[in-house]
């Protein structure tokens, strides 16, 4: 039987996630926690979101997800205060107001749209791979 819908953004999700961790990093594979600058190998961080997963119109948007520890991705919540700070200095203020407008919209993928993101995340994660 063929994959949802959902989990197929589920899966694109997860790979855009690696990706975003890969490209954060050194040529020795190291990046920083966005939150708390403690650097760890991009296998050891997380891609933490700015908007919270659960709203799907930001979940597959590169610049909604930045490497983060696991403290503060999961035991803080992804330390939202030093997250926003971090987003209005990398971004500027208007285009987090946007983006917390934007999560209220409703986004609905085809399975086509999703089959062509999933296949440019996995391209983009193999040319970092090389």
């Amino acid at each position: 039987k063929p994959k949802t819908i959902a989990k197929m953004v589920d899966e694109a999700s997860v790979l855009l996630q690696k990706l975003v961790r890969m490209k954060a990093a050194d040529q020795h594979g190291y990046a920083s926690c966005v939150t708390c600058g403690v650097r760890k190998h991009w296998k050891e961080l997380q891609g933490g979101h700015f908007i919270s997963r659960k709203w799907v119109a930001t979940k597959l948007m590169e610049e909604n997800i930045h490497p983060q520890c696991q403290r503060d991705n999961g035991f803080l919540n992804g330390d939202m205060i030093n997250y926003t700070i971090f987003m209005q200095q990398t971004y500027g203020s208007e285009f987090v107001e946007e983006l917390l407008i934007k999560k209220n919209e409703i986004k609905k993928y085809t399975r086509d749209e999703i089959a062509e993101i999933t296949k440019d995340f996995k391209e983009r994660i193999k040319e970092l791979e090389e």
